[in-house]
């Protein structure tokens, strides 16, 4: 850290500061604890989910039969179809005319009910696709979906902002759509990324070394159930990933700088556990995706010259997220090893050293050279088994129960060559 900088940086000639690398922040992993006992809820929540399977199973084959049959002899009339899940279990055909003696002509099975609805699937995928277009520009909706007789659209501003645009914009929502209204605090239309002197996000002390610090003006919608991470440094006062063809940054909504106790330029409100720092891997949930939005890119191009900018979803340090884990991992699979098969817990340890150095000695390179990571111990032991279908796979001793093997004890047979050959070598 230079003389007088409230933080760690290289100062350019122009004033700004540069933050390329930062080690993570000290952490602490926690050791989850053990599972709560099942409840009677969850005992019958389970039985019911079977219940459904087996007889969404037992009727699958007619189902899609039937439907591919009435696509063909009742076009412009069957719609879709759906399970009902609750009570009786059954199957509902939706025609637009005459649902009840249409299916009947086709099928005789007590549990298929028809119905007569008032939309066509066209009707409503049209109810969506007019709320993307007409509110597109205003970016006030986070995804749209189309279920049984109705287009859900999910709003990401209050009910109160959204009807007054409506108004202003002179336009009649479609009949079908049903809109979701998140609770979130109202948030202005138009609200650009400021320049970091303007920024109550930014500390007075830091402000001065940034050209910009932008953020989203909106709550994240829909985000893809993938995780994702991008090392966010800072080059010449303007936020860039490293790892990304240095493309400009974009924060999410709400996102706040700080200097934490070492001196590190940090995000958040303040120190907590698995913070980030600028300089390291920040890590999401959500994939990366390219920001083009004009009042989002302007602002930033205008600050920091052109390029690509780019959106991250989340500021936790990927170093924390990832200790965190192994620390999870192996205290699940610790469990699983005792509740699948019956080893004690000094047994379950050893067997996870001994399948981390299996691992670890059968790490393959790639034709690039690179060394992949290991399959640890936690990734074998907490691998689920294969179905067993026939009882007559069982081995003697156990019986077949949900699915799988089990002993009277309800430690799951046979066991796992690799547990085989461990147990072998550990007597």
């Amino acid at each position: 850290m230079s003389d007088g900088l409230p933080f760690y940086a290289e100062i350019g000639e122009g004033g700004f500061a540069t933050i390329l690398s930062a080690p993570p922040a000290s952490f602490d992993p926690v050791e989850p604890p053990a599972p709560a006992p099942r409840t009677a809820e969850q005992d019958a929540a389970d039985a019911e989910f079977m219940r459904v399977g087996d007889y969404q199973n037992s009727v699958m084959d007619e189902v899609q039969a039937l439907a591919e049959r009435l696509r063909r002899e009742e076009r412009g009339n069957f719609q879709t179809l759906h399970y009902d899940n609750e009570g009786e279990l059954g199957v509902v055909f939706e025609f637009l005319r005459d649902g009840p003696a249409t299916l009947r002509k086709y099928s005789t099975n007590p549990t298929f009910r028809g119905e007569t609805v008032r939309w066509s699937q066209e009707e409503l995928r049209a109810a969506a696709d007019f709320m993307w277009e007409t509110f597109r520009e205003d970016r006030v909706i986070q995804s749209t979906g189309v279920g049984t007789q109705v287009a859900t659209v999910e709003i990401s501003v209050s009910e109160e902002e959204f009807r007054a645009l409506v108004k202003r914009k002179g336009v009649t929502i479609p009949e079908p759509v049903e809109l979701v209204f998140h609770a979130t605090p109202m948030v202005p239309r138009v609200n650009p990324p400021r320049p970091a002197t303007q920024d109550q996000a930014v500390p007075d002390e830091v402000a001065p070394y940034l050209r910009i610090f932008p953020r989203h003006d909106r709550l994240a919608g829909a985000l893809h159930a993938i995780n994702s991470r991008v090392t966010v440094v800072l080059k010449d006062g303007c936020f860039r990933a490293a790892d990304r063809d240095d493309a400009l940054v974009l924060f999410p909504f709400g996102a706040k700088l700080f200097v934490d106790s070492n001196n590190y330029l940090a995000f958040g409100s303040g120190e907590h556990p698995g913070y980030a720092r600028v300089g390291e891997a920040v890590e999401f949930m959500g994939s990366i995706q390219e920001v083009t939005t004009p009042e989002l890119v302007d602002p930033i191009h205008a600050a920091c010259g052109p390029g690509k900018v780019i959106k991250v979803e989340g500021l936790a340090s990927a170093a924390a997220g990832d200790t965190q884990r192994s620390v999870t991992d192996r205290a699940n699979a610790m469990r699983a090893l005792q509740d699948r098969f019956g080893l004690d817990a000094r047994q379950a340890e050893r067997a996870l050293d001994w399948l981390d150095a299996r691992g670890e000695v059968n790490r393959r390179t790639t034709p690039g050279g690179i060394l992949e990571p290991p399959i640890t111990g936690a990734m074998v032991a907490d691998s689920p088994p294969p179905p067993v279908m026939d009882p007559s796979e069982c081995p003697p001793g156990s019986s077949i129960s949900a699915g799988l093997c089990r002993t009277p004890e309800g430690y799951l047979r046979p066991l796992p060559e690799w547990l085989v050959e461990f147990l072998e070598q550990d007597r």
